[in-house]
């Protein structure tokens, strides 16, 4: 079996130092952006991460923590299968200082001493049941779901259409479809899955590919080859310290993959999506106590009233399941 790696990138919005580089930059910004509060909120659950790889994948060769600097202070710094990354560690000179995720996203691929195989998390996805190497990689290429979608108006969906303009750009829709039937019609994603893609058939582009936002695995070899393909819309994108409307994304890795053919059908059915919100957050701990799902995203939101009492109760649901400390925390 191949080695897998995995990647989490992290930031405690909450850190004096940090607050004030951020401050800093964005009153030097002079372009309009996408900074938010709402993305830079921790919700101090990060040791339930390291708790639930330990726990549920045990396997993982070596976890890679990419940071501004900051680090929690129960974290074992020291663990052998830990590296701490800082932003200087591996984004080219030219591109920092950055407060722009996209910018840090699309540069994982240069951390020194990262696997082929690398699944890449957000600090907002966990693992909340087993998991083997074959839900992330099969024969070498990376599990995923292929689905066609439509791009919704927002800030994120503007960035995705420049996503897809490259893409569109590259490959024809009915030709990739022609080429790999057996990838975007594979029984494995469930039949509202196949006929959401089959109603989206007779547009002649792509209109949008389903994001999953669930951890997400990756080849180094394939985020370097697409760097060379796009290199110019990519500078541009990493020049920029906050996310902004013109940038594109990493999903663009993502969605060369799918095109390409280059990965393994898979079910998503064990994982979830949860926004955070007043009304949702009880069903959500509910679901994490009766680990429900095998992965899950906790997507942030401004409806939260009460940002201490709902972390809390968050922070409980996990220490029901994982209520043991890591060998990764002191």
């Amino acid at each position: 079996m191949n080695e897998i790696d995995f990647v989490i990138f992290w930031v405690d919005g909450s850190d004096p130092a940090w607050l004030a580089e951020w401050r800093k930059a964005k009153a030097a910004e002079s372009e309009d952006d996408d900074a938010s509060s709402i993305r830079i909120r921790y919700w101090h659950n990060l040791h339930y991460w390291f708790r639930g790889i330990e726990r549920f994948a045990p396997w993982v060769r070596r976890i890679h923590l990419v940071t501004w600097g900051h680090l929690p202070e129960w974290l074992r710094r020291d663990h052998p299968r830990l590296h701490i990354v800082n932003h200087r560690d591996f984004i080219p000179a030219e591109y920092l200082p950055t407060f722009n995720s996209l910018t840090i996203g699309m540069n994982l691929h240069r951390i020194e001493g990262l696997a082929e195989q690398f699944v890449v998390f957000n600090d907002d996805m966990f693992l909340t049941r087993d998991c083997r190497p074959k839900d992330f990689f099969r024969r070498g290429l990376p599990c995923d779901m292929a689905r066609l979608s439509v791009v919704q108006p927002s800030s994120i969906g503007h960035i995705l259409y420049n996503d897809l303009e490259l893409i569109n750009a590259k490959y024809s829709k009915n030709a990739v479809i022609r080429t790999h039937p057996g990838k975007w019609f594979s029984l494995k994603y469930g039949i509202t899955n196949l006929l959401k893609t089959m109603t989206l058939i007779p547009w002649s582009m792509f209109t949008g590919i389903l994001d999953h936002h669930v951890p997400q695995p990756s080849l180094r070899s394939h985020w370097e080859a697409c760097w060379c393909e796009w290199y110019a819309a990519l500078d541009k994108t990493c020049r920029h310290t906050f996310r902004n409307l013109t940038n594109v994304s990493d999903y663009l890795f993502r969605y060369d993959m799918l095109a390409s053919g280059a990965f393994a059908p898979r079910s998503m059915a064990d994982c979830r999506l949860m926004t955070l919100t007043d009304d949702s957050l009880e069903s959500i701990c509910r679901d994490i106590e009766r680990q429900r799902w095998r992965m899950i995203c906790l997507n942030d939101s401004e409806h939260i009233s009460d940002f201490d009492r709902q972390c809390q109760r968050l922070c409980k649901a996990f220490e029901r399941i994982l209520p043991e400390k890591s060998s990764y925390e002191i």
